[in-house]
């Protein structure tokens, strides 16, 4: 896919994740009560960094491909180091409240959903090492490290696991990290670059298979809350490893095509800069939830635009 003709579904979807994010973060529903967040921010919306993160692994085989593995790498770690400056006047007064080696996690596992793009950078460089496994053992490694995830989230929703807190502190969360999380989803996108399954599998099954998931993960959420001792973040979701790549690929089946990267630019600024906006908000107001969802949105894309007008969007975004 060139730069210049991209994929409308593809740029539409992360667009609709980028959104979903802000809804994680923001919580609009919790006016809504405890089930309207379970079923949104706590369900429904678990999908995006899950699908952003297949896409990552899709794009990394690309490079691969090309022999740029590894610029690949720096690329994205590059983008993380930039975007820890910007947001440093956020998190600098955490940073000097605390001592050395909480700082370093910070600064290593990122600000906020800032972790996502070092988790992102940490499990490409682990990727491109293994590039030249077979894809049997790839499987393997994503099946184990995705179950890993499932296992430690289930194991301390239940109270049978209890990290050590001088170690797994947000965001480096025990299950939330860079081999639980973002290594089993960019692995899955190598894979399905690899075996081409876009065009490989039918289009009914896809939309059954996403239909699916997305039910079960209404219903997966639900359940954890009501029988799980101890509440646990569900950014790892036994259905999410159903839905995500059912509706990731679903994108990757559409033939329609749009000029430029104006909606992608939209979707990666509407995550990068949407936590400012909700940093400040919830600091120092007192406006509803569904009030600060709206102005980091629209905050973001102007942001966004002003980025796109001065020329920064290739350096930012």
């Amino acid at each position: 896919m060139s730069s210049a003709l991209r994929s409308r579904a593809v740029d539409v979807l992360k667009l609709v994740l980028a959104l979903m994010v802000v809804g994680i973060h923001s919580n609009p529903f919790a006016p809504l009560g405890r089930t309207a967040i379970l079923l949104t921010g706590d369900g429904l919306f678990r999908l995006g960094v899950p699908i952003f993160l297949l896409f990552n692994g899709y794009f990394l085989q690309a490079a691969l491909l090309r022999g740029r593995g590894w610029g690949y790498v720096r690329h994205a770690a590059q983008l993380y180091g930039l975007w820890m400056l910007l947001y440093l006047p956020l998190y600098w007064p955490l940073l000097a409240s605390r001592g050395f080696w909480p700082n370093l996690r910070t600064l290593v596992f990122g600000y906020w959903h800032l972790w996502y793009l070092a988790g992102m950078v940490m499990a490409a460089a682990l990727i491109v090492l293994i590039a030249g496994w077979s894809s049997r053992r790839l499987l393997w490694l994503m099946g184990l490290s995705f179950l890993g995830g499932i296992a430690v989230t289930y194991g301390m929703a239940f109270d049978l696991i209890t990290p050590n807190k001088a170690l797994f502190t947000d965001p480096l969360l025990a299950n939330r990290n860079p081999l639980l999380l973002c290594l089993p989803y960019m692995l899955a996108g190598v894979l399905i670059a690899r075996a081409g399954l876009a065009e490989r599998l039918p289009l009914n099954a896809l939309r059954i298979a996403a239909l699916l998931g997305v039910a079960l993960i209404l219903a997966e959420s639900l359940l954890l809350a009501r029988y799980a001792v101890k509440g646990v973040a569900h950014d790892n979701l036994i259905a999410l490893g159903l839905a995500a790549p059912a509706l990731m690929l679903l994108a990757l089946k559409s033939r329609a095509t749009l000029q430029g990267r104006a909606l992608g630019d939209y979707a990666s600024g509407i995550y990068f800069l949407h936590v400012a906006f909700c940093a400040l908000l919830f600091r120092y107001t007192d406006l509803s939830h569904a009030v600060i969802y709206a102005y980091a949105v629209t905050g973001s894309v102007l942001l966004v635009w002003l980025i796109r007008w001065a020329g920064l969007s290739r350096r930012l975004l």
